[in-house]
This record gives C-alpha cells, sequence and structure tokens, in this order.
C-alpha cells in the first residue's frame, strides 16, 4: 500500500507544479487607456492614466524607454486596481528631452511587453 502511494505521489506532484506555472503564459497586454495617450512636459505635473488590458496582475515593475533604453528622465509608477485594469503615472524631470518616442515597458518575472497601444510624449513646455 505504500508502494502505490509513493507512485501516485511521483505521478501526481510534477502535474501539480505543471499546472501551478501555467500563469507563465499569460501574455502581459494594454488594450486601451483612458486618456488615449500619456503627455507629459519636462518639469511639470504627472500624468496619471487608467490602462485597460490582461495579465496586469503578472507585472513586477514598469519603466518609461527611450530609444530603447530605460528613460532617467521621464519615470512612471505601475498601480494595479483590479484584474484588467491599471494605474499608470508619468513625470518628465526637468531635463526631459522632448519627444513622441518613448515606450512603456512592462516587466513580469519571466519576460518584457512593450506596451504598443499606449503612446507616450513629452512636449516641449514653450509649445
Amino acid at each position: 500500500m505504500k508502494r502505490l502511494l509513493c507512485l501516485a505521489l511521483l505521478l501526481v506532484c510534477p502535474l501539480a507544479l505543471f499546472a501551478q506555472s501555467g500563469n507563465e503564459y499569460v501574455e502581459v497586454e494594454v488594450t486601451t487607456s483612458q486618456p488615449k495617450g500619456v503627455l507629459v512636459r519636462p518639469g511639470g505635473k504627472k500624468d496619471k492614466i487608467r490602462l485597460f488590458g490582461r495579465g496586469f496582475e503578472l507585472v513586477k515593475r514598469a519603466e518609461i524607454q527611450h530609444g530603447h533604453a530605460p528613460s532617467k528622465a521621464v519615470t512612471c509608477k505601475f498601480h494595479l486596481v483590479a484584474r484588467g485594469m491599471a494605474d499608470l503615472e508619468v513625470t518628465a524631470a526637468p531635463d526631459a528631452p522632448p519627444g513622441e518616442d518613448y515606450q512603456l515597458v512592462l516587466y513580469t518575472p519571466k519576460s518584457s511587453y512593450p506596451a504598443e497601444a499606449l503612446s507616450v510624449e513629452v512636449r516641449d513646455p514653450n509649445e
């Protein structure tokens, strides 16, 4: 009887571990936002937007990239609100270069996901 129990445990344990790691295959995606994009001015107030999508519960950190590298001048804070909903606060430092080529990237423990449906713009304060 003990051998049968041990054999059953050996067969079931790997299946249980595989079932628990199922969240790793959920893709993180921003489908829309309210408002439709981020607009900040160097040294100005932060812009807060609501993101809608999937997989947000897996996100461990978020960052703004400029030219495929992390931006030190434009930063963000990601706050999970509910399943499929999150708030994002974006701030631009006074020395942030103006441009429309900034991108939000969401990170999980396994991968990174650029938020292609979201535009991030730093506008010249003189405009």
